[in-house]
């Protein structure tokens, strides 16, 4: 199980480890049930990480709009498991956890409380 918040601004976040060819890291994810994804990192810490390129893919916007966009393999820890996934960069300074991640998962956010549950 994991555990998160909601943010100030009303956002699910859940923090996850990444682990990079040099270091590992722990990150705080915005939940963006929009993405489906795997993983969206702020562009800053893709040095840090050291991903490996595995090409271009397309990817819609909300708005419709649409990207291509390198890709990068990456691994995760998520509820306590070692997992590959897909990697996108964004230029904002927050970074998503999509949907593929969620797919065998419960998530229960309960805003009054501030409190996001995955399970």
């Amino acid at each position: 199980m994991i555990q998160g918040r909601v943010n100030a601004s009303g956002e699910p976040v859940v923090a996850i480890t990444i682990h990079g060819a040099a270091r590992r890291t722990r990150i705080s994810l915005i939940l963006d049930t929009g993405f489906t994804g795997h993983v969206c990192l702020a562009r800053r810490h893709r040095r840090a990480m050291s991903l490996t390129r595995l090409g271009d893919i397309e990817t819609e916007l909300a708005d419709g709009t649409r990207l291509t966009q390198p890709v990068y393999a990456g691994v995760v820890t998520f509820d306590g498991e070692r997992r590959r996934v897909l990697v996108t960069l964004t230029d904002s300074t927050d970074s998503l956890l999509g949907t593929a991640l969620l797919r065998s998962k419960r998530v229960t956010i309960d805003f009054p409380r501030a409190h996001l549950t995955i399970r």
